[in-house]
């Protein structure tokens, strides 16, 4: 093989081409290397290369409003820049119905720079309005003395609870632009004058993808910069970690309220565990990421004593992983053992939750009895509303019914949903929260309210007929919009009373003479003294009581092509899962068959689904102590899907990678320090398919060295694109040194000729 190459490198026109396609050869197999192990992290190349569409200039972008801890009198701002950006700042003006004529100026009170995963490095920065007025209106604007964004608007929180609304987005996190955009919009369109949003985590799926930030923000467009964000950290917020994402404390400025019992709690917390209080509502953000057993108990101590502290008449909770799961078998034991207690001891309004791709919503069975008499508790119940809903378009299957997570654990689950994008809007009154959880394309699918007096008793009560708005405005001077009469062309609207007062009106009961022509139709109530004849011909609306005939006579048979029954033969498929309210199913089948067949009919060999078999887990140790590191790799999920890491027998969630384009994947994570010594098993689920895979290993004691050490090589699509990039690599170094023999052999040829 070397003696053709070098054959072919010493003719100068074959040199030429040898070179030229060694050098493509080379850059494409380094280029598909690197390819290939982008897509293996979950994105494919895309047509345009994201640092084209997301490179930071000195025109400010990301522009965020967040909470403080005060909000009827401050507000933080944070965005974006390139880094020539050295004198951040922002404007702010009274609200004006024209031209801003007057400012303030206020400079940043951080900026925080890093490089990005694209290759170029971007600023972030925060300033901090204090001062303000409550209950008032301002516009404001960013940048930095000579490039400014446009101007936007936000409102300041009442001291006292007035009524406002808010919005809840589950799990974003895939295809965030495409998908997840339309479910942010349509909320916001739902209750444009809402003054803040609660997500619930996995707001994206790599933690330091410039990208997948750059797409969230576009997803929600000006909204962010318009009302309060209170975001709550999900697994992906530290995938692949092991820390929380560099981006968090960057672009959200959070309070610095949390737990803090230690520098080290403090650190962990900082800006992801905290609460606010808004017009009576204190909204609590967790950390369900961060619960091994010293975290768990600093966050279980905290909350409680926040909800105890809480100086408001509601309460709002928001985390990632739910106490109750929907969906593929999860069960979070060790959030449900440590803070379901202290839910339900607080009687907490609602608990937020996401992370299962799937809508759930539902309650203790304990708390459907006893209700205030006329409360039914197939409707009603007390205590805690648990809520699971998602925002994105990655769904997961539901467990079965008669066996979910929520049963088993003395839970009602009172409505499901899958495969479907949600949203929800929540209305905050002096005495209710009312809460609409609809379906992207706007329907409404699930609706409760929450009654509470002002001593505490509560009620929750499902509904079915949904509300067209709720209180508030962005703007403090323009109430929720209200539907004007309709005008009824040709029509001429009668004054209050419905019959017209006699002229002029000398008494305070008019009179009502009858008019002379009868009305073209009935009126509401009957007329106060009947007229002295009948009329000669039936009236137009039906009588008080009813004819001696039937106006209109009973057809022989039932139609032979029902529209609204549904047909007798079996659906393609099962059914999606249980609808918000009771099904309309009839109680008699139709006694003639439809003439027509159904558009699509069941195959007599439906096709098989794919069937994934994963294979034997490999792990890199048979022990490692408490508190160490393992790590595994495997093969045969479903290509991309989301895998949970679990240590067994009492569950202890150890992470979430995921499965390559090839169903295979690799992992590293820690055991708790908290682990009894012994023989364990590790389980690998995946979330989408329902397949594990699992190996046992032992726990050795804290501080013992590993046992059966083994080096788990690189396998599968990351190792073949870092084979192919090191080949690429290889190659142009093996053509250099080539051309560079060629050379030093002409050179001494000719020196050896001038001698």
């Amino acid at each position: 093989m070397n003696g053709v190459l070098t054959r072919m490198v010493n003719s100068p026109k074959r040199r030429n081409t040898v070179l030229a396609g060694g050098l493509i050869a080379a850059l494409a197999l380094t280029t598909l290397g690197s390819g290939i192990a982008y897509a293996a992290g979950g994105l494919a190349p895309p047509a345009v290369k994201p640092a084209t569409i997301y490179t930071a200039t000195a025109v400010p972008d990301r522009v965020i409003l967040t909470p403080t801890t005060t909000p009827a009198s401050s507000q933080n701002v944070s965005w974006r820049t390139s880094t020539d950006v050295t004198a951040p700042q922002v404007q702010l003006a009274a609200m004006t119905d024209g031209p801003v004529a007057s400012w303030t100026t206020i400079s940043a009170v951080s900026t925080t720079e890093f490089a990005t995963d694209l290759g170029y490095p971007i600023k972030y920065h925060t300033a901090t309005l204090t001062g303000l007025a409550e209950a008032t209106s301002y516009l404001y604007r960013v940048g930095d003395g000579d490039t400014w964004s446009e101007w936007f608007e936000f409102a300041t929180a009442s001291t006292t609870p007035q009524p406002f609304s808010f919005l809840v987005q589950g799990d974003a996190q895939n295809d965030v632009k495409s998908y997840a955009s339309r479910t942010f919009r349509a909320a916001f369109e739902a209750r444009p004058y809402a003054k803040a949003v609660v997500h619930l985590g996995d707001l994206i799926d790599t933690d330091v993808a410039d990208a997948e930030w750059g797409e969230w923000f576009s997803a929600a467009g000006y909204e962010n910069a318009y009302l309060n964000v209170m975001a709550t950290p999900g697994n992906h917020e530290y995938y692949p970690g092991p820390l929380l994402t560099k981006y968090w404390k960057a672009q959200f400025e959070f309070p610095e309220n949390g737990p803090a019992q230690t520098p080290e709690i403090q650190a962990t917390f900082s800006e992801n565990t905290y609460f606010t209080d808004y017009q009576g509502v204190r909204f609590i953000s967790l950390n369900g990421s961060q619960i091994n057993t010293t975290d768990l108990a600093a966050q279980t101590e905290w909350l409680d004593r926040a909800l105890e502290e809480n100086p408001g008449k509601w309460s709002v909770i928001s985390f990632h992983q739910p106490v109750f799961s929907v969906t593929s078998g999860r069960d979070n034991k060790i959030i449900r053992e440590a803070w379901l207690p202290i839910f339900e001891k607080h009687n907490v309004d609602l608990v937020l939750q996401g992370h299962d791709h799937a809508y759930g919503r539902g309650n203790l069975f304990a708390n459907e009895q006893n209700l205030p008499a006329g409360a039914d508790a197939a409707t009603s119940q007390t205590g805690p509303v648990y809520m699971v809903t998602v925002a994105g378009p990655k769904m997961y299957v539901p467990d079965d019914l008669a066996t979910n997570n929520w049963i088993t654990n003395g839970a009602n689950l009172r409505s499901m949903n899958r495969d479907t994008q949600m949203y929800q809007t929540v209305d905050v009154t002096n005495d209710e929260i009312y809460v609409e959880s609809r379906m992207v394309t706007g329907e409404l699918f699930d609706a409760f309210s929450i009654t509470k007096t002002d001593d505490g008793v509560k009620l929750v009560t499902d509904v079915t007929v949904g509300r067209d708005s709720g209180p508030g405005s962005a703007r403090s001077t323009v109430n929720a919009p209200e539907r004007p009469t309709p005008v009824v062309p040709g029509a001429v609207p009668t004054p209050e009373p419905t019959t017209p007062p006699t002229t002029p009106p000398t008494t305070p009961e008019p009179t009502a003479p009858p008019t002379p022509e009868p009305t073209t139709a009935p009126t509401p109530e009957p007329t106060a003294v009947p007229t002295s004849e009948p009329t000669a011909e039936p009236t137009a609306g039906p009588t008080a009581e009813p004819t001696s005939e039937p106006t209109a006579e009973p057809t022989a048979v039932p139609t032979t092509a029902p529209t609204t029954e549904p047909t007798t033969e079996p659906t393609t498929g099962p059914t999606a899962g249980p609808t918000a309210g009771p099904t309309s199913s009839p109680t008699t089948a139709p006694t003639t068959a439809p003439t027509t067949a159904p558009t699509t009919s069941p195959t007599t060999n439906p096709q098989p689904t794919p069937t994934y078999t994963p294979g034997d887990l490999e792990l890199s140790a048979t022990g490692v102590a408490a508190g160490g590191q393992i790590s595994l790799k495997g093969s045969g999920f479903k290509p991309n899907e989301d895998l949970e890491v679990q240590l067994h027998s009492d569950p202890v969630t150890l992470g979430y990678p995921t499965a390559d384009a090839s169903g295979n994947f690799a992992f590293t994570g820690r055991i708790p320090a908290g682990i009894p010594a012994g023989t364990h098993t590790i389980v690998v689920r995946g979330l989408e398919s329902g397949v594990t895979a699992e190996s046992t290993m032992k726990v050795l004691p804290l501080g013992s060295p590993s046992t059966g050490v083994r080096d788990l090589a690189n396998t599968g699509v990351v190792a073949l694109g870092l084979w192919l990039a090191a080949a690429g690599i290889a190659l142009l170094l093996g053509i250099g040194a080539i051309l560079f023999g060629r050379r030093l052999n002409r050179t001494g040829a000719r020196q050896g000729g001038t001698a």
